[in-house]
């Protein structure tokens, strides 16, 4: 791909404030102070040696050489519509780093400077401390500190000034109270990650280790504003052979906690100690020697010891239960040994280890929903999970455990995603409440998310995507890449719902930059091979199947046969639509023969279908009708009905190429079934080959049209020349001659 051009630059957003309700209140009056604000904003925006990007409905994008710039053409714009009561207008200006797209602008300075503007006051203007500091010694400048502010969107806090001006409103400082941060020492939020223990006794203790590193991560990222790295994300990293410069360069975090837990008879022997690498020094360290009865209360002194070093308060004051040291030893034991699992056998060891930690204490909540997740993973009494997870909500609630009390409730919810959308979003919901209520950061962002997966199973992107980016805003703000590339993720899946292949590139491959540095091989892979994808639908061929071949090398060497399949299967449609039939052909029984071998039915189908495609574009359609009618076959058995209609009509063109019969009636059923499938050009081409209606020609044409208009030429000419488009293009040609 070309390398983008960058550019540092002064950027400024402005808005309308009240446009939409002044749109519908009197529309003519709305509609001219948007023109009136343009007259007046692009001469401005010239004569301060200023760019015009973009209107934005009511907004404008701009960039400038200097902050300096910048400022004077947002004051001199406040004062020009002071006394314009239908220019209500805010700005923000951010100094940045912006990435060139044609006559576009995008990145994260971009960003910055449109939540400057949506927190700004109406008539006010609202610039970050870097844009400040370039003013500060202009003598026709001066300004107001609203404090360190969580923008959304944005992964660190952001120092933010308000201009202040004759002509300027003052901001309300009480309305930023809400978003306004207290000062670290070092004025950034408080970032760590907690190494695993290193165990210092018999083998067989290790999960003592194991088990409380992983119960004080938990504890010390649901404490509140504080970035703590993923357990996830540690366990990917050589760490027992890294420096903590390199590890604090990887996860991005400042603060590494190191310790060693060392078992001798019935004592237990810790040492823990914060390294500040920053400062290249221990801040912090202690060390404790406590009875096996007392193992339970290890995980509080450490979780008070870190937050009280790092002077950081928790956001709510935690239930802490009292167990039974025994029980928790099972808790430990049953942890290690299902986050660890490699097989059915390990989960069925680790539901026994925790079985007995509930049985030892009725009382121990986390034990329970510990038990309830293991018997929902294990996958065949989920019936059973359900009805241990609604006694442990009654309890907790009767204990008034509120941090419980979420936890459980998020779990149903996930119990009933597959079977009652309703209940589910009702569970989490009521987990989110109980999470914003607590301030669990951790735990209001795994609720947004699965909120999100409600509305998006329900068909409703834009809400899906509303959850979605809080969720991502949350997990930037507490440092979890693994919950920040899981939302981005997300947040693409909906772009590519909606049809916006580009902006489902965009998110997956800021999802692609965190993979590639927590060194995560398997969902990097996936990445790129879901970003070939999105390429494919544009058009884009080549890059596709670029993606998709890089994808695939390293599922290859992971040896992941199930992932290997899949892309082999996606690289086989790459290649039909590139008229590569022969190739295309070879990657499907590639697929299939791994397919096979796994036993896996819905993979045999797919596959099948794709080498009865490519008989069918080689013209060997006997060959090709018997692939199709076992991968339809197969398709009936297992109820699919993701492209049914696309497999249906190449089924049903072949029979009719063959002069046999086919079912007209099934095929428009589908057809109506608006639901259904992604009517694609392709699709709508072959049904036009089967009916011969001239309606499904027209869509495929506008649909190629629509594709070559947004691709660049090289790439166009490329995508014109593809055998479908090509044949579509000459079929409406010859049809409208």
């Amino acid at each position: 791909m070309p390398k983008q051009k960058r550019k540092l630059a002064a950027i400024m957003f402005t808005d309308i404030v009240g446009y939409t309700e002044s749109m519908s209140i009197d529309e003519q009056a709305a509609i001219q102070a948007v023109r009136k604000k343009r007259s007046i904003i692009q001469p401005l925006i010239k004569e301060h040696f200023g760019v015009f990007v973009k209107e934005i409905g009511d907004g404008t994008l701009s960039y400038f050489g200097s902050a300096i710039d910048a400022s004077t053409c947002a004051v001199k714009l406040q004062t020009k519509t002071f006394d314009d009561e239908f220019l209500n207008i805010r700005i923000g200006i951010h100094v940045g780093d912006i990435v060139f797209d044609g006559e576009d602008v995008f990145g994260e300075g971009v960003n910055i400077a449109s939540r400057l503007e949506s927190i700004s006051p109406a008539g006010g203007i609202c610039v970050s401390k870097n844009v400040f500091d370039e003013l500060e010694n202009k003598k026709q400048f001066n300004g107001t500190s609203l404090g360190l502010q969580s923008l959304k969107g944005v992964g660190r806090l952001v120092e933010v000034f308000a201009l202040n001006g004759d002509k300027l409103k003052k901001p309300d400082k009480s309305q930023y109270k809400a978003t306004k941060v207290e000062k670290h020492t070092d004025d950034e939020v408080p970032s760590i990650a907690i190494i695993p223990f290193d165990n210092k006794g018999a083998q067989e203790d290790v999960f003592y280790a194991y088990g409380i590193s992983a119960d004080l991560i938990s504890s010390v990222a649901s404490a509140g504003l504080i970035r703590v790295a993923s357990l996830k994300d540690i366990e990917k990293l050589d760490y027992q052979n890294l420096e903590s410069a390199e590890i604090s360069r990887i996860v991005f975090i400042r603060y590494i906690a190191n310790g060693t837990l060392w078992k001798m008879g019935d004592m237990f022997q810790l040492s823990i100690e914060l390294y500040d690498t920053k400062d290249a020094r221990v801040i912090w360290s202690d060390r404790w020697q406590e009875n096996w009865d007392n193992l339970p209360s290890i995980k509080s002194n450490l979780s008070d010891g870190l937050l009280k070093a790092l002077n950081a308060k928790p956001s709510y004051e935690e239930n802490k239960e009292i167990v039974n040291p025994e029980a928790y030893e099972y808790y430990l034991r049953a942890e290690h040994k299902f986050q660890k699992r490699q097989t059915a056998d390990d989960i069925e060891l680790a539901m026994g280890l925790s079985q007995k930690a509930v049985e030892i204490d009725e009382n121990f909540l986390e034990g329970k929903i510990q038990l309830a997740k293991i018997i929902y993973a294990k996958g065949n009494d989920e019936n059973k999970a359900l009805s241990l997870a609604n006694t442990t909500l009654e309890q907790a609630e009767k204990q008034d455990n509120q941090r419980a009390v979420g936890d459980i409730l998020r779990f149903i919810g996930g119990w009933f995603i597959r079977r009652d959308l309703d209940k589910a979003l009702e569970y989490f919901t009521r987990s989110l409440i109980v999470f914003e209520a607590l301030g669990d950061k951790m735990g209001t962002g795994l609720a947004l998310n699965s909120i999100g997966n409600v509305n998006w199973r329900n068909e409703q992107p834009k809400k899906a995507l509303e959850y979605y980016e809080r969720f991502q805003s949350i997990a930037e703000e507490i440092g979890d890449k693994w919950s920040e590339s899981t939302a981005l993720n997300n947040i693409a899946l909906v772009y590519n719902g909606i049809g916006d292949s580009d902006g489902a590139i965009e998110y997956l491959e800021r999802a692609l930059v965190i993979k590639e540095e927590l060194q995560d091989k398997a969902g990097s892979a996936k990445n790129l091979v879901n970003i070939g994808f999105q390429y494919f639908t544009k058009g884009d061929f080549n890059s596709a199947l670029d993606y998709n071949n890089r994808g695939l090398a390293i599922d290859k060497s992971l040896g992941n046969r199930w992932r290997i399949s899949f892309d082999l299967r996606l690289k086989g449609y790459i290649l039909v639509d590139m008229g590569e039939y022969a190739e295309s052909q070879a990657s499907f029984e590639e697929a299939l023969a791994i397919d096979e071998s796994l036993d896996d039915k819905n993979g045999i189908m797919l596959a099948t279908k794709g080498i009865g495609i490519t008989h069918f574009y080689r013209s060997d359609y006997e060959k090709a009708l018997d692939y199709l009618e076992r991968s339809y076959a197969l398709r009936k058995e297992l109820g699919k009905k993701m492209w049914k209609l696309y497999h249906l009509i190449h089924l049903s063109l072949t029979q009719k190429y063959l002069d046999k019969d086919y079912d007209k009636k099934e095929i428009h059923n589908i057809i109506e079934d608006k639901t259904l499938d992604d009517k694609r050009y392709m699709t709508n081409y072959t049904i036009y080959k089967l009916f011969e209606e001239k309606k499904y020609l027209q869509w495929a044409f506008k649909q190629v049209c629509k594709i070559a208009n947004g691709l660049d030429d090289t790439v166009k000419e490329s995508f014109l020349n593809a055998p479908l488009p090509k044949q579509i293009i000459e079929a409406w040609e010859k049809v409208n001659a």
